[in-house]
């Protein structure tokens, strides 16, 4: 591609609304350009990168035995109709109706799509387990605060969709999808961390995300350096050190004006967090419509796991209880204490099990307990892990200190499950060995295209501009003349020009005519792995100049053997072949 007749311009200052490094230089070097609030166009430079990361996940699904599907976006609302994933629909998918009064839905996935797809065309265990995936652009009204191509809210992904005739996966298919999606961010170049999602109620690991570390992300994953265990924080668990043995002491109410924080309070009587107890209200949902009103006691340096509670009591939903319920359970807001109520589900954290004399709150305005203790003073329903994983904690694998990394996710993978529900509502099953009909099981694959472009410029930068992996570069070689525009200079770019393009290798030609330090400002900033610079000096001296975006002097090279130079095996930097 020649520059003068690729549409782009390059910016020396980035527009203000860019927040990290990698987003300013995506604008300023003309790959996409904002739209507004979390939508961005993509220019021609951006589609490029965009499809070279879009190949490299096809390519590892198609290793890994897969075969692309394109599934409508636009479905009937039938197609959700008692499907277990229809509540993804909830508030978050536009509904309308056409203009023969169905009404339809733009997906936000394509689990039901898939089964109507496969239905009566699998039908026995011998087919199975089978890969299908598409690419595909998702509509994603997320409550994202991270800005630029990580925050958008029209988004390529890759759904990749695995069936199976046993949900035990007993061949080990998703290991093996997952080892080739990890292959995508190894030749990506960005360092990420693979998380456990989910359990089952063995504690075996049935999904995983995989998170960029990125300081602004709203995902919180829990890693240990030592030994490589990494979950999600709403699933961890680790150990926290428990105080010191000490005797039950009496309790003792005393009077903690303006205290309804657990920060005022360890102020206020001057005594560590670690030694209160922190009262969460919550109301728990089941089944059947039953609400119950739940009261969770943490230690004071710990927060609540909303997610763990909410498996901890089998419930389908917790949140927070308003001040009314509060009260009418016994309690008092900001005072609250399990001490004296009845008729409650308490449940309480394993630490405060084995925390004796902590501060809890006395259930009256203005007023705390001092020693409270679980046993003695108040009974509990429960006793569980209930609080997030911290900074600190101990690894449960190895003992030792374990870290909280906030990120933003680039892939969701979940392993098989039987979808029953899904079967039913579809008709979607196999035979199995004993010619009975079963539901299918299906594991889901999910990749955020644009979010892994975001990560692989965040990754690869410099104050120059970005430096482009070779496996997503747009281009690999940018192609430049300096100086005057000499016929000789010309007929030499020409040359080497014709001659890469011929040979396959991907080249911006700047034929601008255009000072040198604007075409070097240009090349550092676009990031391509090599640039070649034809120059009247050089050219009388019968060379070009050869230099690698990402470091190394330059090289100068005979112009008359550039294309075999490039081409042999003891010169060529290896990246630049094959480049398709």
């Amino acid at each position: 591609m020649r520059m003068s007749q690729l549409f782009l311009q390059t910016l020396r200052e980035a527009p203000g609304e860019a927040k990290s490094p990698g987003h300013q230089l995506l604008l300023r070097g003309g790959f996409v350009r904002a739209a507004g609030w979390g939508n961005h166009s993509f220019l021609p430079l951006g589609v490029m990168a965009r499809r070279k990361i879009e190949a490299l996940v096809c390519q590892a699904l198609n290793a890994a035995g897969g075969q692309e599907i394109a599934l409508p976006v636009i479905q009937p609302i039938e197609v959700w109709q008692g499907v277990p994933d229809a509540d993804r629909l909830g508030g978050r998918a536009l509904r309308f109706r056409d203009r023969n009064q169905h009404e339809m839905a733009l997906a936000t996935s394509h689990e039901a799509a898939l089964f109507v797809a496969v239905r009566g065309v699998v039908q026995s265990y011998r087919q199975l387990p089978l890969l299908l995936y598409q690419a595909w652009t998702g509509f994603c009204d997320e409550e994202r605060t991270s800005g630029g191509l990580f925050g958008l809210r029209e988004a390529r992904v890759v759904d990749g969709y695995s069936l199976h005739a046993d949900a035990a996966d007993p061949d080990g298919f998703y290991g093996r999808v997952r080892a080739a999606l990890a292959g995508v961010f190894e030749r990506c170049g960005v360092t990420v961390v693979a998380a456990a999602a989910a359990t089952d109620a063995a504690d075996t690991v049935t999904a995983h995300k995989v998170v960029f570390p990125w300081a602004a992300g709203e995902e919180r994953v829990v890693q240990c350096l030592a030994c490589g265990y990494a979950a999600d924080q709403a699933i961890a668990r680790t150990g926290k050190e428990p105080p010191s043995g000490e005797a039950p002491l009496p309790m003792q109410d005393v009077e903690t004006p303006h205290c309804k924080t657990i920060a005022e309070l360890a102020h206020f009587l001057n005594v560590p967090a670690s030694r209160t107890a922190k009262a969460v209200f919550m109301v728990a949902g089941f089944a059947g419509g039953e609400d119950r009103f739940v009261f969770a006691i943490v230690r004071g340096d710990t927060d609540l796991n909303e997610a763990k509670l909410r498996r901890v009591l089998q419930a389908e939903a917790v949140g927070p209880a308003t001040e009314a319920e509060i009260r009418a359970a016994g309690a008092e807001p900001g005072y609250g204490s399990p001490v004296g109520l009845s008729g409650v589900t308490v449940v309480v954290d394993e630490l405060v099990a084995q925390s004796p004399n902590l501060v809890a709150g006395a259930n009256r305005p203005g007023y705390h307990t001092l020693n409270v203790n679980l046993g003695r003073d108040y009974q509990a329903t429960m006793v569980a892990d209930i609080t997030l994983a911290g900074d600190g904690d101990r690894c449960l694998e190895c003992g030792a200190a374990v870290r909280v990394v906030a990120g933003v996710e680039l892939a969701a993978l979940a392993g098989p499950r039987c979808r029953a529900g899904a079967g039913r509502a579809t008709s979607a099953t196999c035979l199995d060995r004993e010619g009975r009909g079963q539901p299918l099981a299906l594991g889901r694959y999910r990749l955020y295209t644009d979010r892994l472009l975001a990560a692989v410029v965040e990754s690869h930068r410099d104050e120059q501009g970005l430096l482009w992996p070779a496996a997503v570069a747009p281009y690999q070689v940018y192609l430049m003349t300096v100086g005057q525009a000499r016929p000789e200079v010309v007929e030499a770019a020409e040359r080497i020009y014709a001659d890469l393009t011929a040979a396959g290798v991907a080249v911006l030609y700047d034929d601008r005519d255009e000072r040198a330090g604007v075409k070097f400002n240009d090349a550092d900033l676009l990031g391509w792995p090599l640039r070649v610079t034809v120059g009247e000096r050089g050219l009388a001296k019968g060379v070009v100049e050869l230099k690698q975006r990402g470091g190394g002097e330059v090289e100068n090279v005979p112009v008359n053997d550039f294309s075999c130079i490039l081409s042999s095996d003891s010169r060529n930097p290896g990246w630049l072949w094959p480049v398709s």
